[in-house]
Parts: C-alpha cells; sequence; structure tokens
C-alpha cells in the first residue's frame, strides 16, 4: 500500500485508519505484529495512537494515517475490522469496496491499482463498474426497508428504557 501511495499521490489523496487491533497480544488470536510486537488491547484512546505511532515507524510509513475512536466508529461504519480497502470517486461513490479481512486486501489493493492507473493515464474518473452499481443500489434498499423515515432517524422502542 506504501508503493501505491507513491505512485498515485499526485493524482489521489490517501488515508491509512488504524481500527482496534486485529490480533494483539492479549487478545483470542495473537499474530503477526501483534505477537511479533507485543501490541496489546487498547484500553484508551492513547494507547491507540502509541500503536499507530510505532506501526508508522516500525514499516517506514509515510502515508497519512487516522486513527478510529475508541467507540470504534470507522471499524463499524465500513465493517473494516480485521482489514479492509475502499476507494472514494470525488462524487463520493465507491469504486472500490473490497471484502473484509486478509481474503479481500490483495484484491483491493489489485482493483484500487488498476482503477488508480486508468484515472492518472486518462485524468478522468473510470465509470463504476456493473458490479459497484449493483451493490450501491443494493445498499441503498436496504438502508431504505431498515429506515423508511425519509429523516434519516432510526426508528426508537418508546418501551425501551435502555436508553
Amino acid at each position: 500500500m506504501e508503493r501505491m501511495y507513491n505512485e498515485f499521490k499526485d493524482v489521489a489523496d490517501f488515508r491509512m485508519v488504524y481500527i482496534r487491533e486485529a490480533h494483539a497480544a492479549d487478545g483470542p488470536r495473537p499474530m503477526g505484529a501483534g505477537r511479533s510486537l507485543g501490541i496489546k488491547e487498547h484500553k484508551n484512546y492513547n494507547e491507540r495512537c502509541q500503536t499507530a505511532e510505532m506501526l508508522i515507524n516500525d514499516k517506514s510509513l509515510t502515508m497519512p494515517m487516522l486513527i478510529d475512536n475508541m467507540n470504534n466508529s470507522v471499524n463499524l461504519a465500513y465493517q473494516a475490522h480485521p482489514d479492509r480497502v475502499f476507494l472514494v470517486r470525488t462524487d463520493g461513490r465507491l469504486a472500490v469496496a473490497a471484502e473484509r479481512g486478509p481474503w479481500g486486501f490483495a484484491p483491493g489493493l489489485e482493483a484500487t491499482e488498476k482503477w488508480l492507473s486508468k484515472f492518472k493515464q486518462s485524468g478522468v474518473e473510470p465509470p463504476l463498474s456493473q458490479d459497484a452499481v449493483q451493490a450501491a443500489e443494493k445498499r441503498a434498499a436496504d438502508r431504505e426497508s431498515n429506515n423508511p423515515d425519509p429523516s434519516g432517524n432510526q426508528p426508537t422502542d418508546p418501551s425501551n428504557n435502555d436508553r
């Protein structure tokens, strides 16, 4: 990803978002950097920031990094755990939304690099694939069926005292 950032940073804005550690040394599936670097589950935002900085230094990353909050808002909104690749067009639509996890990461990078190469050569955003259009239409229909209120407000249960 760092190589891609360096190759295309003149035509695209890149952001890596550090979310909760997928394989923390003290977590249920310790492996990789979590184990080798002794990364533990973050108890607070400062620990998460320190871990992100450690990874930036360990991997010599120059790509800008954002850090998810302790409520994991980005992680939940994008279903990003343990890792995921997205490419957002200038019109806000997703050109690439890779599958989650290690099985989706490499294909997501490949699709992103292909899209960015076309964009860099032509100066025009490539059209969305039919799959991307269908996926967007499905997400919109799912949102509508789960939340028919056009204001975007989620219905509440007045008998629910857990608010």
